[in-house]
This record gives C-alpha cells, structure tokens and sequence, in this order.
C-alpha cells in the first residue's frame, strides 16, 4: 500500500475511534416502554441500584439490570450514580448477599444488546446502555442521560 493511503487510513480509523469514544460517554437509563415513569433523577437511580427502591410507583417489581464488572460503562455509571468503582458496588452487594440483606440484587449482562433486549420485554425491567444502543427503539424509554465529564 502506498504511505500516503496508509497515512489516510490511519487518519480516518482514528476519527472513527474518537466518535465511538464520544457514544460510549453518554450512558441512557432505560425503561420499557409500559412503564409509566417519565423521567429518574440521579438520587432516584441511586436509590434503585442500591436496594432501597423495590418496586415502581405503580407497585410492579423493579429487576435491575447492570453491564459486567469490566465494561466501560458499568464504570461511568458506577462512578457517575453510585460513587463508587463498579468492585466497590460489587463488594457491597456481595457482602448484602451474604448477610441475606439483599432484597434486590442487579443481575449482570455480558452485553448491552442483552439489557436492551430484557427491558423491552420486562415491565418493571431497568438498565443502562451507550445512547446509541438504544436509538430509535420503540419498546424502551430513556429516562435520565448520564455524561462523562471530559
């Protein structure tokens, strides 16, 4: 290949990989969609991801979904919402679960297609996803934008 395409390649594989960067920064709480919640502040997340809130206001079981320890998102969120490292969290509920305090622990996903596709089918069902993930689907609702700060 000659160095000026190569050169150019280069050039636009990096700005592809900066605005995946810039997508994977902004992280969509999702809800399905039958779910009569509009909007969650950060307290009211907090509160759901740290086995405070159970249940939605209309009464239905709230099942937490949450992306795996190693996910950059997990650790944007975990940092953003909770304060604290995903190990951190993860420790928490360990030790919940152990004392038999956990009453309703996340559940992790190995992918963000997973959460997305489980809160489509799941009513009380909430999670996290990049934005993108999550564009154009009719069967969530996004109910806070999370940011990272750069």
């Amino acid at each position: 290949m000659r160095p000026v395409l190569t050169a150019a390649i280069a050039a636009a594989l990096c700005l592809l990989s900066i605005g995946a960067a810039k997508a994977a920064d902004t992280v969509a709480v999702i809800i399905n969609r039958a779910n009569l919640v509009d909007r969650l502040n950060e307290s009211e997340i907090r509160k759901i991801y740290t086995n405070t809130t159970l249940s939605w206001p209309d009464g239905t079981p709230i099942t937490i979904y949450d992306l795996s320890l190693q996910d950059p998102l997990r650790g944007l969120f975990s940092e953003k919402i909770l304060g604290k490292t995903p190990d951190k969290v993860a420790e928490e509920w360990a030790h919940l679960k152990i004392t038999n305090q956990a009453k309703n622990p996340p559940q992790a996903m190995k992918s963000e297609s997973l959460i997305v596709r489980r809160v489509s089918r799941e009513k009380g069902a909430i999670g996290y996803v990049s934005i993108g993930a999550v564009k154009n689907n009719q069967s969530i609702r996004i109910v806070n934008i999370i940011v990272e700060d750069n």
